[in-house]
C-alpha cells in the first residue's frame, strides 16, 4: 500500500472528511430545518389548546350575556379576553351574524380590525394577516336544557408563534453551527493520523471470518506502539475467542432448548387435558344439582297447585299460605336456575324475553317473601307502591330484587329497616333504590362485591350462609335487560343499591294503590 500525506488531494482521509462533512452539514441542515418546523408546529398547537381552554372560562359569562342581550358585558367581557398576549381578536357570531368584536379578526374572507367598543377601523398595516383561529358555540342552561344562543371565535397570528419560539430556534441554529466546528476540528485530527494501513488489514481479517472456523482467525496489525490500534487489535482476538465459545454455547443451548420445548408442550397439553375434563365435570355436577333439586320443587309447586285448586271454604284460611308456599316454590326453582344462568354466561348462551311488567307486584311479593327472613331481628320493610312499568323480564326482576333484599336482611342490624322507593331521574329510565341500614360494606370490598363466587369477610365471620353468586348475577341479569346496577355504602350506617330498568314504552293504565308496606 503506498503511503500518502493526510494533505494530499486524492488521499483516502482527505475525501472521507470531505464526504463525511459534506453529508454531515446536509443532514444537520434537514435536521435543524424540521426542528424548526416542528417547534413551529408545536407551538402552533399548544396555542391553539391555550385558546380553547378560553370556552370553559368565558362560556358561562357570556352565555348569560347574551340570553340577556347585554351588549355592554359581551363587549367588557371580549376585551378582558383581548388582553390575554396570545390572543389577536375575538368576534361573537349570533344567527351566523357578527354582533360584535375586538382586535383583528376574520370575517367574510376579510381582515378586519375592531377597537374596544367594537366598532371597525383601518388596519395597521404592520398587523400580521396570518391569523388562525378556535370556535366554541355558546349554549345557555335554560331549564336544565342547553340552549345555543350564539358562538365566539378568539384568533391569534403566527406572529404569537414566532415571538415564542424566537429565542429557541437563534439557540437551535448556535447548537448546530458550534456541532459543525467541533465535528471539523475531531475529523481533522482523526485524519492526520496514520490508519489507513492497519484499518484495512482489520477490515480484510472482519471480511474474512468464517463462524464455523473461529479459532483459525488470527490478526497482526504490525503496530509497534501500545495505542488505540494495539487495544483495537487485542480486542478483536479475544472477541472471536469469544465468538468460538459462544457458538458452542448456542449449540448445547440449542440442544436443551429443543428438550424443554418438547416437555413444556407435553406439560401444556396435559394441562389442557385436565382443565377440559375439570370444565365438563362442572357441567355434568350443574347438571346433576339443577336435576335433584327440581324434582322435590316441582312436587312444592304441584302440590300448591292442588291446594290451590280447592274449595273456597276449604282454602279460605290457607290462601295466604298457599300463594306464598308458590311463590317460595317458584323462587327457590329460580335459585336452581341461578347455578345454571352462571354457567349459561360464561358459554354466550344467556337470553332473556322482555316484556311490560310492574314493579309494584313484583316488590311486594318480594317483600313478602323476605319479611320471615328480618322477624327475628324485627327488621321492617317500608315501600310505598307506585304506578311504575318497566320493559324488562318479570322472573328475573323479581330473581335480582329477591337477591337484594335479602342481603339487605341478613347484613341488617337488631331493629334497623329497610326502604324501597322508586324514582324517575328521566323519561326513558325508572331506577329502584332499596336502602338498608346494615353494617355496611368497606371502600376496598365494594370493588369486589359484584365479582362471582366472592364472600366478604363480615358473613363469614357471622357464619351467613351463600355462595357469593347473587349480586354477580343480578348485575349480569340487569345488564342482559338494558339496564344498569350500582351501590353506595358507608360502613355501620348502611348500603343503598340502586337497580335502573328502561321504562315501558306503553304504560298500562295505572292501578290505585292507597296502601304501604311495612
Amino acid at each position: 500500500m503506498t503511503k500518502t500525506s493526510f494533505l494530499q488531494k486524492n488521499s483516502v482521509a482527505t475525501q472521507l472528511i470531505k464526504i463525511v462533512f459534506m453529508f454531515y452539514c446536509a443532514v444537520a441542515i434537514v435536521i435543524t430545518v424540521s426542528q424548526v418546523i416542528i417547534e413551529y408546529q408545536y407551538t402552533e398547537q399548544e396555542i391553539q389548546d391555550e385558546l380553547s381552554i378560553n370556552q370553559e372560562i368565558f362560556e358561562p359569562i357570556l352565555s348569560a350575556s347574551l340570553w340577556n342581550l347585554d351588549k355592554e358585558q359581551i363587549q367588557n367581557t371580549i376585551n378582558g379576553m383581548y388582553a390575554i398576549p396570545i390572543i389577536n381578536g375575538i368576534k361573537i357570531e349570533q344567527k351566523n351574524k357578527l354582533l360584535t368584536a375586538t382586535g383583528t379578526i376574520k370575517h367574510n374572507d376579510k381582515i378586519i380590525r375592531y377597537d374596544d367598543s367594537g366598532s371597525p377601523m383601518e388596519l395597521d398595516t404592520n398587523t400580521s394577516t396570518n391569523l388562525f383561529s378556535f370556535q366554541f358555540p355558546i349554549n345557555y342552561q335554560f331549564r336544565g336544557e342547553p340552549r345555543l344562543v350564539g358562538s365566539a371565535t378568539i384568533y391569534s397570528s403566527s406572529s404569537v408563534v414566532i415571538d415564542r419560539v424566537k429565542m429557541g430556534i437563534i439557540l437551535l441554529i448556535i447548537n448546530s453551527i458550534l456541532k459543525t466546528i467541533a465535528l471539523w476540528v475531531l475529523f481533522f485530527w482523526v485524519g492526520k493520523r496514520i490508519l489507513l494501513e492497519p484499518l484495512h488489514k482489520l477490515v480484510d481479517t472482519i471480511n474474512n471470518v468464517n463462524f464455523k472456523k473461529l479459532d483459525k482467525i488470527e490478526i497482526d496489525l504490525n503496530n509497534k506502539r501500545e495505542n488505540e490500534l494495539t487495544i483495537i487489535e487485542n480486542a478483536f482476538s479475544n472477541m472471536v475467542s469469544k465468538l468460538a465459545d459462544a457458538r458452542q454455547e448456542v449449540l448445547n443451548s440449542h440442544l436443551i432448548l429443543e428438550d424443554k420445548v418438547k416437555q413444556r408442550t407435553a406439560e401444556l397439553e396435559l394441562a389442557k387435558a385436565e382443565a377440559e375434563l375439570a370444565n365438563k365435570t362442572k357441567t355434568e355436577f350443574m347438571s346433576r344439582i339443577s336435576h335433584e333439586f327440581n324434582t322435590p320443587l316441582n312436587a312444592i309447586v304441584g302440590g300448591s297447585d292442588v291446594l290451590n285448586s280447592l274449595t273456597p271454604d276449604d282454602q279460605k284460611d290457607n290462601k295466604y299460605l298457599i300463594d306464598n308456599i308458590k311463590i317460595a316454590g317458584k323462587h327457590l326453582s329460580m335459585l336452581v336456575k341461578d347455578i345454571m344462568d352462571v354457567v349459561q354466561s360464561t358459554k354466550d348462551e344467556f337470553e332473556i324475553e322482555l316484556h311490560n311488567c310492574f314493579l309494584d307486584d313484583i316488590i311486594e311479593s318480594c317483600i313478602n317473601m323476605v319479611k320471615p327472613l328480618g322477624e327475628p331481628k324485627n327488621i321492617s320493610i317500608i315501600y310505598v307502591p307506585q304506578h311504575a312499568e318497566v320493559l324488562a323480564n318479570e322472573g328475573r326482576v323479581r330473581q335480582i330484587m329477591l337477591h337484594i333484599l335479602t342481603n339487605a336482611v341478613l347484613y341488617n342490624k337488631q331493629n334497623g329497616n329497610i326502604i324501597i322507593s322508586i324514582q324517575k331521574p328521566n323519561p326513558h329510565n325508572i331506577e329502584v333504590h332499596i336502602e338498608d341500614s346494615g353494617v355496611g360494606i368497606s371502600d376496598d370490598d365494594l370493588e369486589r362485591i359484584f365479582l362471582p363466587f366472592t364472600r366478604l369477610n363480615y358473613p363469614i365471620k357471622q357464619c351467613i350462609d351463600g355462595l357469593g353468586i347473587g349480586l354477580s348475577l343480578s348485575k349480569t341479569l340487569v345488564e342482559h335487560m338494558d339496564g344498569k346496577i350500582s351501590i353506595t355504602s358507608k360502613e355501620d350506617i348502611g348500603s343503598t343499591f340502586i337497580v335502573s330498568f328502561i321504562a315501558a314504552k306503553t304504560a298500562t293504565p295505572a292501578v290505585d294503590h292507597e296502601k304501604a308496606v311495612n
